[in-house]
């Protein structure tokens, strides 16, 4: 497997430069999307409605705005295959709104629940903006998202304060192609990528009124890995200098993170959406430490579910 071995930025004075420079422009970023929904009023006629964990299947909304209500199980919490010591489950009530211009606003809340205790552990909120060409051949989507983790939580992306992300899809009728890009704030910056193709199948008039969607999707994910370096400084682990110098050094390079193959299945009648998804993936590039398996990242192959039910109204 072909990597790179080098850090995306070497350390040197300049790179706090280049960090600080990213860190304002991620905060610009970030504000400037969530005014954008209050601002913008429609100016784009067809939206591509996409949710995190369902497909990409647009719609026209009848209204100007709806209000999105719902709940997420995760059977095996990951963060591109890591996981936590107790490999957490999850549930994630989440409340938006979604504007027929394409912009969204959504606030999501973990509860995590493993061998040891059941514990509200995060709010996640996001704001973006979805869009579909006129033609129906593109779609994408802006966001930014503002994490509010508990202190003593112990999932690995709890290190992670900031995110921006940005995504183009080709759609065809037989396969779908997505590249992605993202910017990650922790006390450094990561920046990640990633590359998938899917292939949706809708299966109408079921019982009336109704749909499924299966899409069918492989998907590959890059990136630096500095939040494993701010998770570990901020448990107090890196208190041996070869094991901080290691870690520093492998944090730094932009690897492959993970490959990951899933198959959504999503069945929507009136304003109710129900979404099952099984997912495989296999973690690449595991931070490690000689000598101290306390500071390596855990990480396996990994079969998950994630279902979700979900009321636009």
């Amino acid at each position: 497997m072909a990597s790179l071995c080098r850090p995306l930025f070497p350390f040197r004075p300049t790179f706090y430069i280049i960090n600080l420079f990213v860190m304002l422009s991620l905060r610009l970023l970030s504000f400037l999307l969530f005014m954008l929904l209050f601002l913008l009023n429609g100016s784009v006629t067809t939206a591509q409605v996409k949710d995190s964990v369902a497909v990409k299947d647009s719609v026209r909304s009848r209204g100007k705005a709806h209000l999105l209500i719902g709940a997420t199980y995760n059977s095996g919490m990951n963060y591109y295959g890591r996981v936590d010591s107790l490999k957490s489950s999850g549930i994630y009530p989440f409340v938006g709104l979604s504007f027929h211009s394409g912009l969204y606003l959504n606030a999501t809340f973990v509860f995590i629940h493993n061998s040891l205790q059941s514990q509200y552990a995060a709010t996640l909120l996001e704001g973006g903006y979805n869009f579909k060409s006129k033609r129906g051949g593109w779609a994408g989507s802006l966001s930014a998202t503002r994490y509010f983790y508990q202190d003593h939580t112990d999932l690995a992306q709890s290190a992670i304060r900031e995110a921006a992300a940005a995504s183009i899809t080709h759609l065809n009728k037989i396969i779908n192609i997505t590249l992605g890009a993202d910017v990650k704030s922790s006390d450094r910056i990561d920046i990640g990528g990633q590359a998938g193709l899917d292939h949706i199948i809708r299966i109408p008039d079921i019982f009336g009124k109704d749909v499924i969607v299966l899409d069918p999707c492989a998907t590959m994910y890059a990136g630096t890995q500095h939040f494993t370096q701010t998770y570990y400084q901020k448990k107090n682990l890196l208190f041996i200098p070869v094991a901080d110098e290691e870690v520093t050094k492998n944090s730094g390079a932009f690897n492959i993170l993970a490959y990951e193959f899933s198959v959504p299945v999503v069945y929507a009648y009136k304003k109710m959406n129900l979404i099952f998804s099984p997912a495989y993936i296999v973690p690449q590039n595991i931070l490690s430490v000689p000598g101290q398996p306390g500071l390596s990242e855990r990480a396996a192959n990994l079969l998950y579910i994630t279902a979700t039910v979900k009321f636009t109204l």
